[in-house]
Parts: C-alpha cells; sequence; structure tokens
C-alpha cells in the first residue's frame, strides 16, 4: 500500500506533496527526539526547559504537515503519520552509526547540523511544489533566525543554536573542538542526502524544478540528474556555512 491510498490520507493529494511531507515530518520527528534526549541530561535547568521547549516546537511542526495531507475522516493522526513516514523510517539510520558521540556538547550539534541538512533540504526542494498546497508546506517549513527570544514559529533547533554560540563564545578549545565535529557531521549529512535522492526519484524532480524557479542554468538529459545533486549540495554547504556562524564556529 502506497502512503497516498493508506487510511487517513487524502487521496486528492498530489504524490509529491505526500513524498515531501512524510521526509519533513521524518525529520522533525527525529529533531524531536534528540533535543528531549539532550534535555534530560543538560548541564542546568534553564538548558534543559530551552531544548524541552525546542522539541515541543518539532512535534507542533510535524502535527501541521500530517494536517496537509490528512482526510477529514476521524482517522487518528498518528496512523497518517506513520503512513507517510514509512519510506523514510531509516534513512537517517546510517548517518546516525557514522556520528555517535557521548559528549553532550558534541551530540547536540550533530542534531543542529545533520538534522539542519535534512531540514534544509525538505525546504530546498518545497521550492518545486506546485500550487496552494505547495504553498502551504513552504510555510510550514519555514523559519526565523534563531535567537534567545525564540518564538512559537522558530525552528526547533532555535534554542540548541543560540546555546552551542554562548558555549562556543565561553569556551574556545570547546568551540575548536566543535568545529572540528562540525565538519565531520556535515560531510556525513550531505552523503545521506545524495543516498536519499539515489533512493527517491521524486525528490531530484522536486530539486529540478526548485532550481529552475530560481533561476539555475542546469543541464538536461542524461547530464540533469548530477546537476541536480551538485546545485543542491551547494546550496545545503552555504545554509551550513550561515548556521555554523551563528553558532560562532569555523565551518
Amino acid at each position: 500500500m502506497s502512503p497516498r491510498t493508506a487510511a487517513g490520507v487524502d487521496p486528492t493529494v498530489p504524490a509529491p506533496v505526500v513524498e515531501l511531507v512524510g521526509l519533513a515530518a521524518y525529520t522533525e520527528l527525529a529533531e524531536f527526539g534528540l533535543l528531549a534526549a539532550r534535555s534530560v541530561d543538560a548541564p542546568d535547568l534553564a538548558t534543559r526547559q530551552a531544548l524541552a521547549d525546542g522539541a515541543d516546537r518539532a512535534l507542533a511542526r510535524q502535527r501541521a504537515l500530517f494536517a496537509l495531507v490528512s482526510a477529514d475522516d476521524g482517522v487518528v493522526p498518528g496512523v497518517v503519520g506513520a503512513a507517510v513516514m514509512e519510506p523514510f523510517d531509516d534513512v537517517l539510520a546510517d548517518f546516525d552509526a557514522r556520528t555517535r558521540t557521548d559528549a553532550w556538547a558534541e551530540g547536540l550539534l550533530k542534531g543542529v547540523v545533520g538534522h539542519g541538512v535534512a531540514q534544509d533540504f525538505c525546504r530546498i526542494v518545497a521550492g518545486g511544489l506546485d500550487g496552494s498546497r505547495g504553498r502551504a508546506v513552504r510555510k510550514v517549513l519555514e523559519r526565523p533566525a534563531p535567537g534567545p527570544e525564540a518564538g512559537a514559529d522558530a525552528g526547533a533547533d532555535a534554542e540548541a543554536i543560540w546555546l552551542l554560540a554562548r558555549m562556543a563564545a565561553a569556551d574556545e578549545v570547546l568551540a575548536s573542538r566543535l568545529a572540528l565535529w562540525g565538519r565531520r557531521v556535515v560531510g556525513e549529512a550531505l552523503g545521506m542526502v545524495t543516498v536519499l535522492l539515489g533512493r527517491r526519484p521524486e525528490l531530484v524532480v522536486l530539486g529540478a524544478e526548485a532550481a529552475a524557479r530560481l533561476g539555475a542554468d542546469l543541464p538536461a538529459g542524461r547530464e540533469a540528474e548530477g546537476a541536480v545533486r551538485s546545485w543542491l549540495v551547494a546550496r545545503l554547504t552555504g545554509e551550513h556555512t550561515r548556521r555554523m556562524d551563528r553558532m560562532r564556529l569555523a565551518a
């Protein structure tokens, strides 16, 4: 059974929307899990609460995504969510295995960088969606710049970015270590994106549409897929550099 024919999924929603909503919702679930886990063993109560707030926002955004593809038939949202996320259930497994760490700050940075790349990917390829549903998906995925007074619409990682920036500013040795760790994590995350594009050609098509709407001059024919991947990696790398800058870490 495909996600579009599963119980609770609106069959009128275009397949590319269901595809992207499934991936984006899965990344929000992963973000929730990481922030909640880091909240449990956070160094102080204020940090614990801040990360818990971020985890709560990740689930709120996930619910908003499910609402975009759900039929109004009383089906439990979790059923819809499982249906649309199932194709991506193992998408982070290899990344997680390659970036294990017992250090609290490194674990938090892993989520900010790794999950951030995945979430940036979803926002970028959402530019390839047509119509009102495409606009609705993009609105959910939009994220204001993080800060110490992050509001309800900020990204789930807003507090984590702010906390890591404070830690890096207070400890040069830690900042150097985190910068090095961030380079390793982003390499693994970009590799994850390349594998995902190889498995899900629908996402390559969305990426090509997004690139065209932004005025990118990409080749057609057999070279198109490779060009789309290169364009996406370049965009994701730029977003990663800006994220590292906000944390006062060298990319």
